[in-house]
């Protein structure tokens, strides 16, 4: 009997011995795990922070370094005065970019494409004349002049940047605008009762070389100031 008890006791021992050498080789294996992820984790952190000043950014789960990538530039909207936009064209903006315009001006004449609009102001003839000095009364107060822009509204009324170099106008446009806003007509005019003159800006629509969002010169119609008509409306 306590022969049998001997060999149970020792069988006991012996399997907790295993257990325990099993336990031991298993936290010795998981430890070993942990530190070689930490040992990996640490040398990505360092790699990161080398390899960081170098990155731009991000692109679709891949690094970018820079040179490869480029975000696209969106070109500056013109700023308009306020004096430009009650008629619609400006002679001078104070972001117009002038180092771009010369580039592509320098393209265009290089591609030969020269055919710029460039009005004249008529010159009046001097010549004998018989009866009143001033045949014809204007109606309303007006200025004629040549304008060189460099902004102009569209169709749409938005504003785009003219190809135009200040110095050296490719683009000249006869306008006449006139002097006061809804200003009455001349007394001269006789209207029946019921019926209100004022002088009236019109417009019509002329082609001008502009530049797109994407820098690139194009051909499209823009206001301009034709003339300045003595309109009646029926009060």
């Amino acid at each position: 009997m306590a022969c049998i008890l001997r060999c149970i006791l020792w069988v006991s021992l012996f399997q907790l011995s295993t257990h325990a050498t099993e336990m031991a080789e298993g936290r010795s294996v998981r430890e070993g795990e942990r530190a070689a992820n930490q040992k990996s984790n640490g040398s990505y952190k360092i790699l990161n922070r080398l390899v960081k000043p170098f990155v731009s950014k991000r692109v679709e789960d891949r690094f970018v370094f820079p040179g490869e990538y480029q975000k696209p530039e969106v070109f500056e909207k013109p700023v308009i005065p306020e004096e430009c936009k009650e008629i619609g064209i400006c002679e001078d903006i104070p972001n117009y970019p002038e180092e771009l315009v010369d580039n592509l001006i320098h393209e265009l004449v290089r591609q030969n494409r020269t055919r710029f609009n460039k009005d004249m102001l008529e010159v009046p003839q001097i010549a004998q004349r018989i009866g009143p000095e001033d045949d014809n009364i204007e109606l309303c107060d007006t200025v004629e002049k040549l304008y060189a822009p460099r902004a102009a509204q569209d169709s749409n009324m938005e504003w785009h940047v003219i190809v135009n170099d200040k110095k050296k106008p490719q683009q000249t446009f006869r306008v006449e605008i006139c002097k006061a806003k809804e200003s009455p007509c001349s007394s001269i005019a006789y209207f029946q009762n019921g019926y209100k003159a004022r002088c009236v800006q019109k417009f019509m629509l002329r082609n001008m070389l502009a530049i797109n969002d994407q820098k690139v010169v194009v051909e499209k119609a823009f206001q301009v100031p034709s003339c300045c008509s003595c309109i009646a409306r029926q009060t």
